[in-house]
């Protein structure tokens, strides 16, 4: 601008002249401007205000279509049954997967659980349908195809889930028999599906939400979500199953050894018992004898015997759960390898139990001054009695 006393060009924004000294009045400076502007203005064209004006106002006019659209769309979007109804249930769904999780951290209460999982995979192959054809209509093809995906590893869980029960069965079968193989090879097979079962379950709830967040997005007529990454959805089911089999594992190093055990002292104290009653009743028959000459009576080999309290039935008459038969032999002095009457009671096991072909525990009784000493007869005996280790299964199958 200039100085309207010297007229000197000067700042715009000066309060005094710095040529002449003049204090610069503010209305002087907004006159001056204004002419200045009016000058610069005369120089351009006349219609460029106009133009100006009118663009304006024909993107004003744009904004308004714009929003009147968007405004219908989303009237149009919000009144849609079919995407009201898939939202409904994908949030009724939303909780059950909520609950179904929280139940296999509590004991028996995860039996309920496992139920309310197959009811939710059966309730998914039909709505990841119905979600899948919404997704599509509004043109939401790459969310259309995750929910396709829920319902194939739905499947999968069903599938799972019932080999989990199978398996389950062929368990308790093998805790009945006691039978080691039967029951930790059901308990291997159902802890692997019941960690895919429980991956799957993860990763489907994972997508649920995204799922959910999508719907909720088209009926608000909102910008769509980004789906999470393929590592965030695989790396959250790897942490679950790390933490299940951890606990798993910790369970089965404590339980299993008790429940071998049992097992095996359960199957030796049958036998020995089985063993008791038929030594019993070839002592009577020693002592009716004198405890001297009683070889090839108290027998049972060819047939059964009997005598005055006392009954040797035949070997196969003894079948038991555990045993295949016991055998009775009895020899003099002369014959028996200590110098004194023997009597010798075998009793055969089952060798579905044992692993060795012929497995038979062997007592030698020896009549001693009118009594029977029993031992163990360590050449004849193939069964291990005393087993330190309970993990030792090699013993009994």
């Amino acid at each position: 601008m200039k100085c309207p006393f010297c007229q000197k060009e000067i700042n715009d924004s000066s309060k005094f002249c710095p040529e002449c000294g003049k204090k610069l009045q503010s209305d002087t400076i907004s006159e001056n401007s204004r002419l200045q502007n009016t000058e610069v203005s005369d120089d351009k064209e006349p219609a460029s205000g106009l133009k100006s004006t009118a663009e304006t106002a024909g993107n004003f006019q744009k904004d308004a279509d714009f929003e009147t659209e968007r405004k219908e769309e989303f009237s149009q979007r919000n009144n849609d049954p079919e995407l009201n109804a898939v939202i409904k249930k994908l949030d009724n769904m939303n909780i059950m997967q909520i609950v179904c999780l929280v139940s296999f951290f509590i004991p028996v209460v995860n039996l309920l659980g496992q139920i309310l999982l197959l009811v939710i995979v059966i309730m998914s192959l039909g709505l990841s349908v119905r979600v899948s054809s919404v997704l599509r209509r509004f043109r939401y093809y790459e969310y259309a195809r995750i929910s396709e995906g829920i319902k194939t590893k739905c499947a999968v869980i069903l599938l799972s889930s019932i080999l989990m029960a199978v398996a389950a069965i062929i368990m308790l079968i093998g805790v009945g028999r006691q039978s080691v193989t039967l029951m930790v090879g059901g308990y291997a097979v159902c802890f692997v599906m019941s960690l895919v079962a429980t991956v799957l379950e993860i990763y489907c709830f994972l997508r649920l939400y995204t799922i959910m967040n999508v719907m909720d997005s088209i009926a608000h007529n909102r910008e769509h979500p980004k789906k999470p990454g393929a590592g965030l959805v695989i790396c959250i089911p790897i942490v679950f199953v790390l933490l299940i089999f951890t606990l798993s594992g910790i369970a089965a190093v404590i339980g299993l050894p008790i429940v071998i055990q049992h097992m095996k002292n359960c199957i030796f104290t049958e036998i020995l018992m089985e063993a008791h009653n038929v030594k019993r009743q070839a002592a009577i028959c020693a002592h009716e004898y004198n405890y001297t000459d009683f070889a090839g009576i108290c027998d049972n080999t060819s047939e059964a015997a009997e005598g005055f309290g006392w009954k040797l039935r035949s070997p196969r008459d003894y079948a038991a759960e555990y045993v295949d038969s016991i055998e009775v032999t009895s020899t003099n002095a002369e014959d028996s390898d200590s110098g004194y009457p023997e009597i010798k009671v075998t009793v055969n096991a089952k060798d579905s139990y044992f692993p060795d072909p012929d497995p038979k525990i062997t007592y030698v009784g020896i009549a001693i001054n009118d009594d029977i000493r029993w031992r163990l007869d360590p050449r004849e005996t193939t069964v291990i009695i005393d087993i330190q280790s309970p993990w030792s299964v090699w013993d009994i199958r």
